[in-house]
């Protein structure tokens, strides 16, 4: 928030630099499962029980680790989950087993759900006048990294191999943590009851954030699960494969700050139910086309309207809980997004092991319509006007000009 020129509350470059390399090395880490598959002789359930594992170990961070950023630990948890994102990294480069990269995935899922909901507690808080923006920018460095990482990861294996890209990506993460010393504690209103998780699940609107959020982490979970798999069966080849995850992403860090911005202005429920409608519907698609360029090219016409609708969820959470429970509404939905992920990306790799990817991407569209309109409907204001998040812990509405 601004008064006279000076700008109050937190700087929030550091936590967009914190979030970017965690990211990144996610982004990494899904570019190589083909690569694991092959070097290692992983299966492809193998691979989706690891996927699954680090998005229940993110569940459990959310839902342990978020309420403390509430109470003014954003900064410690930042430094936190740096440390252990590096250790996990460390655990990939050395390991061989398929236990091993399920407890290096596991370790990184942790370290990603104690951060993400520090960063967009701080990012929902400090400036609420510009709320979309700043979450827009924030999913922007989110995505970025995961956009950046598959390519980097690709030439840095070219050279050294697949397990070298675990050792830079921890060392990139290692020598983010003097941005996770400049990160401040925010000066927004605390959780000083220490009231945690309690009584969030009473809170309808919340609930239909989660089943909206849900609805976005079915098609993650299929993705992670899923994707890289299929171009690798229909010839892709690493290269392509790291070059192609780009391609499909790129698109969201750049129309994620648009779109939130959008979303604060017109409503943030119609603005989160509208794109992921459509993103739904492109979806079913995705088993019918041929090809891998065909694959590549309606996946990212997914991402156009992924990026415009990216933040739209998170501000729809952060409008339906007042301002001192902002970190704990973020981390319950950042659990569920990531239970959802799980059960997705399981079993969708036992579909996909059985039947085909046809088959998965019309049970993934069918199963994310589901979900949307069940979060369309809780999450409806009484008064039916468009919730507009401006003030995140304000009940405020907004008509349509």
């Amino acid at each position: 928030m601004q008064t006279d020129g000076v700008q109050k509350g937190p700087n929030l470059a550091p936590y967009y630099l914190i979030v970017f390399g965690m990211s990144a090395g996610l982004g990494g880490v899904v570019a190589l499962l083909a690569e694991l598959k092959h070097e290692l002789g992983f299966s492809d359930f193998g691979i989706g029980i690891a996927i699954a594992t680090g998005f229940a170990a993110a569940f459990i961070a959310s839902l342990v680790m978020a309420p403390l950023a509430d109470r003014g630990k954003s900064p410690q948890l930042l430094k936190w989950a740096l440390v252990t994102g590096a250790g996990a990294l460390i655990v990939l480069a050395l390991g061989d087993q398929l236990w091993h990269y399920v407890l290096g995935r596991a370790a990184f899922g942790f370290a990603l759900g104690a951060g993400s909901p520090a960063a967009r507690r701080t990012v929902i808080v400090a400036d609420p006048d510009n709320l979309g923006r700043n979450l827009g920018r924030l999913g922007a460095f989110d995505v970025g990294g995961f956009v950046v990482a598959p390519l980097v990861a690709v030439a840095v294996t070219a050279v050294g191999g697949f397990r070298s890209w675990f050792w830079v990506s921890a060392i990139f993460l290692l020598l983010l943590l003097p941005a996770a010393f400049r990160a401040q504690p925010d000066t927004a209103a605390q959780d000083t009851e220490g009231l945690g998780m309690k009584g969030l699940l009473r809170v309808r609107r919340l609930i239909g954030a989660l089943c909206i959020g849900s609805a976005y982490f079915v098609l993650i979970g299929a993705f992670e699960s899923v994707w890289v798999l299929e171009l690798d069966s229909r010839g892709a080849s690493q290269a392509l494969i790291g070059i192609a995850l780009t391609i499909a992403a790129v698109p969201i860090p750049i129309f994620s700050p648009i779109g939130g911005i959008l979303a604060q202005r017109y409503g943030a429920r119609r603005w989160s139910v509208g794109t992921l409608g459509t993103m739904t519907v492109i979806v079913g698609f995705y088993g019918v086309v041929p090809g891998v360029w065909a694959l590549i090219i309606l996946t990212a016409a997914t991402s156009v309207v992924e990026g415009f609708g990216f933040p739209s969820t998170p501000m729809l959470a952060s409008a339906a809980v007042p301002e001192e429970r902002q970190a704990a509404a973020q981390g319950l939905m950042t659990a569920v997004e990531v239970a959802t992920g799980a059960v997705a990306s399981l079993a969708f790799a036992a579909v996909y092991s059985a039947t085909s990817d046809t088959t998965v991407w019309i049970s993934t569209s069918a199963v994310m319509a589901v979900l949307l309109v069940f979060g369309a409907v809780l999450a409806r204001p009484e008064d039916h006007k468009p919730v507009r998040p401006g003030v995140p812990f304000g009940t405020i509405r907004r008509l349509f000009r």
